[in-house]
């Protein structure tokens, strides 16, 4: 009988990991990956080249799959003695997740190949598909997995109709040219806190504007470490019920001289099953009213970047701001912004050298200008996620196709899977579906 052919589309930790797991399983598949990088297991993530940005979970939870819970953190302490409660840098886990990938690729031979070059259409053909590569190579496919990873941001309107530049947070290149002179960062979560923490290293002078709605950053992890209980939090169904009782379980915690982030700890298992049984409206509701509040909760700072931002915070390098763009235009090389505050009609502006946006992936794929994901919506062999997060997908991680039916032989992993499981980007999920997908497609 012929071997069954597997295209998994994206060759940073996702794909890396399915290919992993797939190629370990009995009567494995030939798997091929395509990657338009140089850079294997690493994706936007683990690619950055600064030793200061560190992952936001212990080594502990960081190996690369389920079945070995202990690789990454004995992993780490033998490249630099660090225990299992470090946060260890992103770079250097990119250097590990490669590494794994590496050693798959030796141990099995044969049953993994991969690409270099960018899929730009995935279509069915007969029992099977065809991926599509720019350079126009075609390969054939069983099955496909899409695990391509974070978007890039969303274009700004206020920017967009000035014609003004916004810099990525990872284009290193451009950070570093940015003149001399005061520098706004759009949004302020983790990667915020990474573009001002390089920033402020590589610039003496300035200030660091970091502006949101909200204005809110996120909270350390604890530190010291401490293991938080073993009792789980089981929240109601209703959004209301849970939000209720999960304040008063954070009340109660407290009286008991328990941390908060033990309650975030004891909800985890829980989450992706919570918001698959909340309904469409709920689901918006949460992500119009308490997704900020959840981010800087449940996405904290390892506690040795978090004393860097607050001493940021303290000289007045870094000054976080929460209200709205209102204007902007430029002003010879540099820009002059308009602000309005949070909760008020007064309107501020400041002259920046530069603007960073820093307000993290566009998942809105009705929004993307990627080639791929235009053909699939186009074609209808995907369709968005009704409450705009990624692609809609089915409880075992297929992509429901235009006519409203799981696609046989289409799976989705890593950022385009958020609408569906919620937690499903960091790598303590992405493990966890990378074993459920390589076990269906096994």
């Amino acid at each position: 009988m012929k071997r069954k052919r597997v295209v998994i589309i994206g060759g940073g930790y996702s794909g890396v990991a399915v290919a992993a797991q797939l190629a370990a399983r009995p009567r494995a598949p030939e798997i091929t990956v395509v990657e338009r990088s140089n850079r294997l297991g690493a994706g936007v993530a683990y690619s950055t080249a600064e030793r200061a940005h560190l992952l936001n979970v212990r080594a502990s939870n960081m190996s690369f799959s389920v079945d070995k819970p202990d690789d990454f953190s004995r992993w780490l302490k033998s490249k630099s003695g660090a225990t299992p409660t470090a946060f260890a840098s992103r770079r250097t886990y990119g250097e590990y997740a490669a590494q794994k990938f590496s050693q798959a690729r030796g141990f099995f031979g044969r049953k993994i190949k991969t690409v270099r070059g960018e899929a730009v259409a995935c279509r069915r053909e007969d029992d099977g598909w065809i991926v599509e590569l720019a350079s126009g190579k075609l390969l054939n496919a069983d099955a496909v997995v899409l695990a391509i990873g974070h978007r890039p941001p969303a274009s700004l309107p206020a920017f967009e109709s000035a014609d003004i530049p916004l810099i990525s947070a990872w284009d290193r290149a451009a950070l570093r040219r940015i003149p001399r002179g005061d520098v706004l960062l759009l949004g302020a979560g983790l990667t915020m806190v990474d573009v001002a923490i390089a920033l402020a290293a590589q610039r003496k002078s300035g200030a660091i504007y970091a502006l949101s709605r909200r204005g809110l950053t996120p909270r350390p992890h604890l530190d010291p470490h401490i293991a938080p209980p073993q009792n789980e939090i089981e929240l109601p169904t209703s959004l209301a019920d849970a939000v209720s009782a999960f304040r008063a379980e954070v009340k109660r915690m407290a009286e008991q001289g328990q941390p908060w982030q033990f309650a975030m700890e004891r909800m985890r298992h829980h989450t992706a099953a919570f918001w698959q049984r909340l309904p469409l409206e709920a689901q918006r509701r949460f992500l119009r009213h308490l997704r900020p509040w959840w981010d800087v909760h449940r996405h904290r700072m390892a506690p040795e970047i978090a004393a860097q931002v607050e001493a940021l915070k303290a000289s007045g390098r870094l000054r976080v701001l929460a209200g709205e763009i209102v204007n902007a235009e430029r002003r010879g090389r540099a820009f002059v912004v308009q602000h309005r505050q949070r909760g008020s009609r007064v309107r501020h502006n400041i002259d920046i050298a530069a603007i960073v946006n820093c307000t993290g992936g566009n998942m809105d794929v009705t929004r993307t200008d990627d080639p791929l994901l235009l053909q699939m919506l186009s074609d209808g062999v995907v369709r968005p996620s009704p409450n705009g997060l990624g692609i809609e997908l089915d409880p075992e991680a297929r992509a429901i196709d235009g006519a409203g039916r799981p696609q046989e032989g289409v799976f989705v992993i890593g950022p385009l899977s958020q609408g569906a499981y919620w937690e499903s980007t960091a790598v303590p999920d992405l493990r966890v579906w990378a074993a459920e997908i390589a076990k269906r497609l096994a």
